[in-house]
């Protein structure tokens, strides 16, 4: 029942290798000073965008910084590498890269002249007030990022996944309301990209063993030694 499931989630003549779904998502494999380079460039334009987005409460502006925002890449390299049962590298970047963002953000509120409306913003006060339908969708979407990743033929589909998680929006709300002197907001912010995280984490490792890379991951371990 489990392989009739796998085949029809993921054809054999569509299925990536090991190999190739690692050196996607780990930035210390291949190329990594290009590798690099293009995740902290385009995390540090997806700050700004998402900031000035939030400031200027716009909801298209935000999502534009979340079709660009490569965070999701480490974190799912996390769930690939507790497939594989290998040391999780990735951590450090999500953990760097949130820390910029949240840096944007407070730097960005305080060089804007003038308090800023939080109760009155919908990007913020939508941001601070986690609910379960987040955790669902975040769960949904994971398995949607795994899957997309997995499959040879359902790139496409990879922008749209990114749309519907949000990760570096919260992270630039948490730097404003620092900004702003709100902590519990900030906190509020920060609870939902844990939340968020996690849940990538835990469907993409799902995903990940029911599709067979712990047992490739295995099988390439064994050959090695």
């Amino acid at each position: 029942m489990v392989n009739e499931l796998r085949a029809i989630v993921l054809p054999a003549n569509q299925r990536r290798t090991l190999e190739e779904l690692t050196d996607d998502l780990d930035l210390r494999q291949g190329d990594v000073r290009a590798k690099q380079s293009a995740f902290w460039t385009m995390l540090t334009l997806a700050g700004v965008i998402a900031t000035a987005g939030v400031l200027a409460d716009s909801t298209a502006t935000v999502i534009g910084a979340m079709i660009i925002a490569p965070l999701s890449t480490p974190i799912m390299g996390i769930a690939l590498g507790i497939v594989k049962r290998e040391r999780v590298r990735a951590g450090r970047f999500v953990v760097m890269g949130a820390v910029v963002v949240v840096l944007i953000g407070v730097l960005a509120t305080l060089l804007i002249p003038g308090a800023i409306d939080l109760d009155g913003n919908s990007q913020i006060t939508g941001r601070t007030s986690p609910t379960i339908l987040d955790l669902v969708a975040a769960v949904a979407t994971g398995i949607a990022g795994a899957v997309g990743l997995a499959r040879r033929d359902v790139a496409a589909v990879l922008p749209g996944v990114a749309i519907s998680i949000s990760l570096v929006p919260p992270l630039a709300v948490v730097g404003v309301c620092l900004g702003e002197g709100a902590v519990g907001m900030a906190l509020g912010a920060l609870l939902l990209f844990v939340s968020n995280l996690v849940a990538l984490v835990l469907a993409g490792t799902i995903i990940f063993a029911a599709l067979g890379y712990a047992a490739d991951a295995v099988r390439a371990d064994a050959a090695d030694a």
